[in-house]
């Protein structure tokens, strides 16, 4: 007959990991309306290329070279359809729809390449960039508010759900190790945490103030429950050897 009975404090230790991993996703949430926030600022700055001042003159032998900061693309009606423009560090192209509007642009800067489109409004609907930290995806609703984000840095991917008020709901991240999925609250306070990693699976639910309440954990093959009342003290557990307190 197996004899290993996994302790309390053992099951407190496990809690102690999946509220770390709460931290981190909680911390990549903020992390990630951080930088979609910045990513929209910086989309207005530099989507529209300014024109620059004219370039220096061109020796008079390059006759195969054409030398210009800005080049211009019009239909038959005159209506601008598309720029090539170069501004400081940043090159840009830029598409427009048949009203004018500006749909997409491609653009390489300091900080990297990046694609932004936008629907009939002007509104930002998807961004993708390359930085020196990594792959950023981030989609957009009708208002601009980032719904849906995905990053995939040095430590690994994390994928981020927005509701319509803007707020992190589902957050999703693996890195080396192991994985975790966060399920927020509408204030953003997470309420369900699931991870696992090399000592094994857990489940952490904590209460709106954030108090652990209920934590579940297998570690060596050996489950063990959990119960915390609201100052998060541990009430009953529950092993392979029974129901503590008896």
């Amino acid at each position: 007959m197996n004899s290993y009975t996994p302790s309390l404090a053992e099951l407190e230790i496990r809690l102690g990991k999946l509220e770390r991993q709460n931290r981190r996703l909680k911390r990549l949430a903020l992390l990630f309306l951080l930088i979609a926030g910045s990513g929209f600022l910086l989309a207005q700055v530099s989507r529209k290329p300014a024109r620059a001042a004219p370039p220096p003159a061109t020796p008079a032998a390059a006759y195969d070279t054409l030398v210009v900061h800005r080049l211009e693309l019009r239909d038959n009606a005159g209506k601008l359809r598309g720029a090539w423009a170069v501004e400081g560090e940043a090159s840009g192209l830029e598409l427009y729809d048949t009203a004018g509007k500006l749909r997409a642009v491609l653009s390489v800067e300091a900080a990297g390449p990046r694609l932004d489109l936008y629907d009939v409004a002007g509104k930002s609907g998807a961004e993708l960039s390359v930085t020196a930290a990594g792959t950023n995806l981030w989609l957009t609703d009708a208002t601009g508010k980032p719904r849906a984000g995905l990053v995939v840095m040095a430590d690994g991917p994390s994928l981020v759900l927005y509701a319509a008020a803007g707020n992190p709901r589902v957050a999703l991240g693996v890195s080396a190790d192991g994985a975790g999925l966060a399920l927020h609250d509408a204030a953003g306070k997470t309420l369900v945490a699931l991870s696992i990693d090399a000592a094994g699976p857990g489940l952490a639910l904590t209460d709106s103030a954030g108090k652990p309440r209920a934590s579940l954990a297998v570690s060596a093959d050996h489950p063990g429950l959990a119960l915390y009342d609201a100052a998060g003290k541990t009430r009953a557990g529950l092993t392979e050897a029974g129901l503590w307190p008896r």
